[in-house]
This record gives structure tokens, sequence and C-alpha cells, in this order.
């Protein structure tokens, strides 16, 4: 049984950070956001939610006393930001940011697992362009809907959010996983609360209830682009199987794995060789296994480079 990472513990200023340009997305009551203010040195923090003011003040109590606390601390707050569309932010915010922070992001759908990975997959490739060059994006999720290693319960990965596989796909490496520091944020005033439609149907479909939710198990997923002292958490394995007809006499298993670039060091396993004894020509099978812990190897970077080779029809 393969054996799981650990998620490291970090105090919250470490994680989030004491300092830098943080733009925080898709705040509920905003006491994410007060106990984080509490936390910065000299730090310009934006903070923002995706309804309007007037949902804001309709969804969450307290919602304007405590954006006058914030903006009390120097919190610029914003309502109408799209997590997965951040042209949706003023023109006159200034970018980058040392921190991109989205907790707990959900789609209205919540149980449509497709729409969650949708909702994260162009939140982070979003992010991924607003980043500073040392910078980080900082998501939470709940237990079990990450789908690393660093779980606590164990899950097949088309019933996870596959965290990890999307932030490639954004150019961004998982550097880091931490424990949720959600005691320590909750005596800074951090309230764990959301809100849910009370009704499905008719007129109470959009009506909506503050209400908490269950954070045990939740990790903090921190991602940076590739590049000097950039590593992987926890690497990637990508295999892929290829058939070909051998047509270069020179052509060799050292060949094959040179083929790639060096970074990648793939593995080359022959699983079946064949011999047709029509014309004498050479089939072979091997299995490719690619990892790296400084490179995002994406769905397009799995496929084998063109060799010296047929594929077998």
């Amino acid at each position: 049984m393969k054996r799981k990472a650990e998620a490291l513990t970090q105090s919250a200023a470490e994680l989030f950070g004491l300092s830098g340009r943080k733009l925080l997305l898709g705040e509920g009551n905003f006491s994410f956001s007060w106990a984080l203010c509490q936390l910065t040195t000299g730090a310009e923090l934006t903070s923002s939610c995706f309804e309007s003011c007037e949902q804001h003040r309709q969804r969450f109590q307290a919602s304007e006393a405590r954006e006058q606390q914030l903006r009390g601390r120097g919190v610029r707050v914003l309502h109408g930001v799209d997590a997965t569309d951040l042209k949706t932010l003023p023109s006159d915010v200034i970018t980058p940011f040392d921190r991109i922070i989205f907790q707990f992001p959900q789609h209205p759908e919540r149980n449509k697992i497709h729409l969650n990975r949708e909702l994260l997959a162009a939140f982070l490739k979003q992010s991924e362009a607003l980043l500073a060059e040392k910078g980080e994006v900082v998501v939470s999720l709940l237990r079990g809907q990450g789908g690393t290693p660093f779980e606590l319960e164990e899950r097949r990965p088309k019933d996870t959010w596959q965290v990890q596989e999307l932030a490639m796909e954004a150019g961004l490496l998982l550097v880091r996983v931490t424990s949720f520091p959600e005691a320590e944020l909750s005596t800074l005033g951090y309230q764990r609360t959301g809100f849910r439609g009370q009704g499905l149907h008719g007129s109470t479909k959009e009506v909506y209830q503050e209400r908490g939710f269950n954070s045990e198990g939740s990790l903090t997923h921190c991602f940076a682009r590739p590049g000097d002292g950039v590593t992987a958490a926890c690497p990637i394995e990508r295999r892929h199987d290829i058939s070909f007809w051998v047509v270069d006499p020179k052509f060799s298993e050292d060949l094959l794995r040179r083929s790639f670039p060096e970074e990648f060091c793939p593995q080359v396993t022959l699983l079946d060789e064949y011999r047709s004894p029509q014309d004498g020509r050479e089939a072979r099978t091997y299995r490719l296994s690619v990892s790296s812990s400084t490179c995002c190897i994406t769905q397009a970077a799995r496929k084998p480079p063109e060799i010296s080779c047929q594929p077998v029809q």
C-alpha cells in the first residue's frame, strides 16, 4: 500500500505571509480577511467577494460593519469580483500579487465535481497571470477534495477535485501542503461561515441562510511557478504506453530516452516485442514513465516525441 505524505503544520503568518501585496478572493463574511489583516505587517490587502454589495448585505450578517472594520485597517474591499475571471477586478488594482488566496472555493452546484474542477481550473489559470515572480497561489479545500497524497482519507481520483493536475495545466507546481490553521485564525476573529440556499424550487430558491460547515481535516495548498529553488511537494508520475514498428536499424532504448527533455528523466520499460513472419519487421511496445519535481508535466507534455518509428496499425 502506498504510504501517504504528511501535511506540514505552519502558523498562519508563515502560511499566508506577513508582508507583500495580497489578493483575497471568494470571501464570505470577510472574517478571514479580518484575521489576516491583524497578522500582516506592512502588507497591502485587497479583499473581494463574488456578490454585489446589496447581495452581500442580504446574505451575511454584520456585512457592512465588518467591511468598515477592514477599511479602517487599510484593506481595500471589493464586490462583484469573479475568481474565474479576474478581469472583473477594477482597472486601478495594482498587480502583480505576492499571494493570491482563495479559501474553500465552491461552485453553487456543490455536489457536481466536474463543475468544481472547472471553477478551480479557471481560478488557477487566471491567478498565474497575476502572480509575482516569487509569489504563491494559496487554496484551502475541505477534507478529501484536493486528491493529493496528503489527504487523511483516500478517494478515487475521479471523486476528487484533482487540484495538483489542474495546477500543472495552469503552469503551477504544488510546492507545499499544510493543515489549515483554523484554531489560530479563530482567535483573531475568523468564523467558518458560508451560505446555502434554503429552498431548491419556486419562490424560495434564491433565499439564502448563513451557516457553518465541517472543516475537520481541511488542507491548505500552496502553488508557485517553476523556477530556481521551486520543488514539487509530491511529483506526479506520468505513464504512457506506445507500440511501433522499428524502421531505423540504429534505434535503441537510449535513443528513445534521450528524445525527451533532460529534466524529465524518463524510465523506459520494454513490455512486448514481435517480429512479423511475413516480412521480418520488428514491433515493440514500451512503457514510458516520466516525472519531474521542477517542471509542470501537463497532459500535452506526456505525449511521446517524434522518433524513428511507425505506429503499429
